[in-house]
């Protein structure tokens, strides 16, 4: 069953008021959280291109011209925009950033005018290639964020349909591990594990592999947002209650074992979790990355009319993430509406909940 997620006329069930802030105006929309860093970031995408092709990648099959890429001029522009808004942070996302003709002048612009964090979220392939990620170091990128899903090369590769690119991003993340020990990528080097039904059975030996094996110090998991290729696919979506005694397990390891690693999650609701978590402050600060999360702003191609809170000027859609979730991709079940902890918990996302419905939520 389609959710309509692109329909102009779906109506945000948060019981939370609907923002009417301009985009590039400062939100207040996150819990305090003293290890929380303060800057504000904004995430530019370049375009949807891509050299894998993910089996719950949210775009699909993305339109020709969405796969085309953001001039430099208008990537300048849109620079110049978010820095005066007061960003100090900003990632590039596809897509692949990484094949984008001008992501190292990107980079380099981003310095030039003041940002102190400049990210990537990338698949990585490229970055094995040591030349082009000195150049992207040199630029100024302080942080890479890559997306790996296995820790084996079957389960990789049958996640990204792309025969090889195991073994390319283990060599990329061996190089920016090394280049991080020299000192480049002050703000982080970490993966992020888009968490399905394939894959999550698994997560305490990806954990081992990313820990021990490739000497990781931060990894992130995401619950699979069902859209996309994975639109109506329950075996990609399993069930919250599936998934928690994984998520446990991960964080007694941490607890345990990892101590000195940094672990986070996102896309649970708070009612899917055990009570020994989302009762215990201390943990949720720790792990929960609707605690950790920077306040982040999105700036997307759009040349439509776009929908919810986003707004459209000179053909880009600009919108708070945190404030996208909420109010326009997630739904807030009926048991939202009288719940003590809606202002953390985001909701569900649309996609989950017209696959398994909202039966197993209530209020705490």
């Amino acid at each position: 069953m389609a959710h309509a997620l692109f329909n102009q006329e779906a109506q945000s069930t948060s019981p939370l008021e609907k923002p009417t802030a301009k985009a590039g105006d400062a939100r207040d929309n996150q819990q305090f959280n003293a290890v929380r860093d303060v800057r504000r970031n904004v995430e530019i995408n370049v375009g949807k291109a891509c050299n894998n092709r993910c089996v719950f990648c949210i775009d699909g099959l993305p339109k020709r011209e969405d796969r085309s890429y953001m001039p430099y001029e208008d990537m300048k522009r849109e620079l110049d925009f978010w820095y005066q808004s007061g960003s100090r942070s900003v990632g590039f996302l596809g897509g692949e950033p990484t094949t984008y003709p001008w992501i190292v002048q990107s980079v380099g612009y981003a310095k030039e005018l003041g940002f102190t964090r400049i990210a990537i979220a990338t698949n990585a392939t490229k970055l094995r290639l040591a030349h082009f990620t000195d150049k992207m170091l040199e630029a100024g990128l302080t942080r890479a964020t890559i997306s790996m899903h296995g820790h084996t090369a079957d389960l990789e590769e049958r996640l990204t349909r792309v025969p090889g690119v195991f073994e390319k991003k283990c060599e990329a993340i061996r190089y920016l591990a090394a280049k991080k020990r020299e000192g480049f990528l002050a703000d982080g080097l970490s993966v992020n594990i888009v968490l399905n039904g394939w894959n999550y059975r698994h997560l305490p030996q990806m954990m081992k592999f990313f820990y021990d094996e490739l000497g990781l110090d931060d990894l992130r998991i995401n619950f699979i947002r069902p859209e996309g290729y994975a639109e109506g696919d329950p075996d990609l979506c399993p069930r919250y209650p599936k998934v928690i005694p994984y998520l446990r397990k991960a964080i007694i390891l941490s607890e345990t074992h990892w101590k000195r690693q940094t672990f986070t999650f996102g896309g649970f609701p708070l009612c899917s979790l055990p009570p020994s978590m989302r009762d215990n402050d201390a943990l949720l600060k720790k792990y929960m990355g609707e605690y950790r999360d920077l306040s982040t702003d999105c700036s997307v191609r759009q040349t439509g009319g776009g929908f919810g809170i986003e707004q459209i000027e000179d053909g880009r859609s600009r919108f708070n993430w945190q404030d996208r979730k909420r109010f326009d991709l997630k739904n807030a079940p009926s048991a939202c509406q009288t719940c003590t902890k809606v202002h953390l918990c985001e909701g569900v996302w649309k996609g989950y909940v017209d696959i398994h419905g909202e039966s197993e939520f209530f209020s705490i």
